[in-house]
């Protein structure tokens, strides 16, 4: 059983926080094994940034499920304990998203909080392509593709993997030689590296798999924030 509140967070980037107030009890919906959920619906545009918060009280093991109009999904169970689950994304398509506020298991009953927070929209620059057996492979046999990508000279912008049938693994280096890595980011169809810095120079990104010998189409998804 669900009740609803609206909240403005007046922030440098302008951000919207909807917070929930609800109760995990008997007659509730309940996910394939019998744990129980309420769902909740938002808007995200494509690109925008979305903060999923979801804190249980009294012990409540929380489970955090959103949900992409298109059917993609981001999980969390623990990020700050048990009782505590949060996902953050870049909203990967415009339309209706849905959060779902569960628990860990069939037995969870009790009262939550859940907070969806929109933040900036990011100007996104896609780069398709696909790993096959024509690649070049890693010592291990994972194929590999490596590109070149336009990165601003300054502020904050985020490199993201979207991978269609395969685990991928995003590495991002900067033109001084620095670099990033990711598996998972909440989906194992998503791979991201948050909040770079931008600097001069040529920024490359490398694309494979977490398995040797996987294959499949992929997105780069560049996406540039406003100035905080």
């Amino acid at each position: 059983m669900k009740t609803l509140s609206l909240l403005a967070l007046l922030l440098a980037v302008p951000a919207a926080a909807q917070t929930y107030s609800g109760t995990l009890e008997d007659g509730d919906a309940a996910r394939d094994f019998g744990e129980l959920y309420d769902a909740y619906t938002f808007e995200a545009q494509q690109g925008q940034e979305v903060v999923v918060h979801l804190a249980g009280e009294g012990g409540l093991d929380t489970y955090l499920i959103v949900r992409s109009p298109s059917g993609a999904e981001w999980t969390n169970d623990d990020f700050e304990g048990a009782s505590i689950s949060q996902v953050t994304l870049v909203a990967s398509e415009a339309g209706t998203w849905t959060a779902w506020a569960s628990g860990f298991n069939n037995a969870q009953r009790g009262n939550y909080e859940l907070t969806i927070t929109l933040g900036g929209i990011a100007e996104v620059t896609t780069i398709e392509g696909r790993l096959d057996p024509s690649d070049n492979q890693t010592i291990k046999g994972e194929y590999v593709d490596t590109m070149t990508i336009d990165a601003p000279s300054s502020g904050r912008f985020t490199v993201e993997l979207i991978c269609f049938g395969f685990d991928g693994f995003l590495r991002v280096t900067s033109p001084s030689g620095q670099h990033w890595r990711n598996d998972d980011a909440g989906s194992t169809d998503v791979s991201r590296i948050e909040n770079l810095i931008g600097a001069p120079g040529e920024w490359t990104v490398d694309v494979t798999t977490v398995s040797p010998e996987e294959v499949g189409a992929y997105d780069v998804r560049v996406l540039v924030f406003p100035e905080r």
